[in-house]
């Protein structure tokens, strides 16, 4: 018995002394000496998207998450910054290091091309398309117009001194400065704008009495359209994009507005390019990350969900536009004739930077006091 206890004695002075060392060297217990197992860190990129897409690009973003995507066991996080197309190449320019990028249009991406050719090196794809239009209220103001595109025309005529119209700023909104091309190209009458026409003293006269007609230059097509419903004294007509003269509907029932959409003769359409910077702050992980994402947008899944619910055109084939289908916002506002058409007649060529820039020069001269 004694034997057992001196045992019992001697095992617990060894685990006593045993513990004391391992404090002493390793530190109190609880601390473990080996390493525990940690999650791996997430892979976080920056995506830049332009406005008018903020409402499917936020919900999209929400399903990407939750297909729970990640490249090597290290989970993917999207960090989403939005702005107007032009604002967002500005914002390149002074320094913000965006790991993919979506304007509205490829005019942006030429811009961006011209000052950064290095960043540019893979091929944009785009996400989604919308044309420019112009968006009417039913008004006493508006009364006996048709089309509002026809009042633009080389003699203005006496009704658009008794409109308010609403186009965004083309310094910082890409839905702007497709505008300012339309209108400059229905002046001139023509598909392709040169320099010599955008220089006319005849266009920037008749640009000059336009401007007076427009109260405020919002810096985003988005801001612009959402004013337009809850403030609708402010415009009477604005240009818009389709997809958000549709979302523009939807809002508008519940305000108990009327409201119509018409397109020009010749119109632009926005493609919406989504590219992968070819940039120093651009790893390996983080390209994978982005393209992965852009593969999410570009599915069947989210390309419908895009069309039904936000009102864009799909760009690719799996996915198509039917007007019989009332659960989208085409086949809804199809069937109530508020001017919604499936068919784009005739669109404009795409200037190049230069004319890009002069047309912009133009506006800014014409709006000075």
């Amino acid at each position: 018995m004694r034997s057992i206890s001196r045992t019992i004695a001697v095992a617990y002075l060894l685990a006593t002394a045993l513990l004391t060392v391992t404090t002493v060297i390793w530190g109190s217990i609880g601390w473990a000496p080996l390493p525990l197992p940690t999650a791996a860190s997430p892979i976080r990129i920056d995506v830049a998207m332009s406005s008018e897409k903020e409402a499917w690009i936020r919900s999209a973003l929400e399903r990407f998450a939750q297909t729970n995507p990640t490249i090597n066991g290290r989970r993917i996080e999207v960090r989403l910054q939005i702005s107007g197309s032009r604002e967002l190449i500005n914002a390149i320019g002074q320094g913000y290091q965006p790991t993919a990028i979506s304007p509205a249009s490829s005019i942006q991406l030429a811009e961006l091309q011209r000052q950064y050719p290095d960043l540019l090196r893979d091929l944009a794809s785009p996400l989604a398309l919308t044309p420019i239009v112009a968006l009417m209220r039913d008004a006493p103001s508006t009364n006996g117009i048709t089309n509002p595109w026809q009042l633009w025309q080389r003699q203005l005529p006496d009704q658009i001194n008794q409109l308010k119209f609403g186009i965004s700023s083309p310094v910082q909104s890409n839905g702007g400065l497709q505008s300012l091309i339309i209108l400059a190209a229905q002046y001139h009458q023509t598909a392709s704008l040169t320099v010599d026409q955008v220089r006319d003293k005849g266009f920037r006269d008749w640009l000059r009495q336009i401007s007076t007609r427009v109260p405020n230059w919002p810096d985003s097509t988005g801001t612009l359209t959402t004013d337009f419903i809850i403030r609708p004294g402010v415009y009477d007509i604005i240009t818009t994009y389709e997809n958000l003269a549709l979302q523009a509907f939807r809002q508008g029932e519940r305000r108990g507005l009327r409201l119509r959409v018409y397109y020009p003769a010749a119109t632009l359409l926005s493609d919406h390019p989504y590219v992968v910077l070819s940039a120093p702050w651009v790893d390996g992980n983080e390209r994978t990350a982005a393209i992965l994402l852009r593969d999410f947008l570009r599915s069947p899944a989210e390309q419908t969900i895009a069309m039904r619910e936000y009102g864009f055109r799909p760009v690719i084939p799996q996915v198509t536009i039917n007007f019989d289908d009332t659960s989208s916002l085409f086949g809804r506002y199809r069937e109530r004739d508020l001017g919604v058409q499936i068919d784009i007649t005739a669109q404009l060529q795409l200037p190049p930077p230069e004319i890009v820039e002069e047309l912009i020069a133009t506006w800014q001269e014409v709006r000075r006091p």
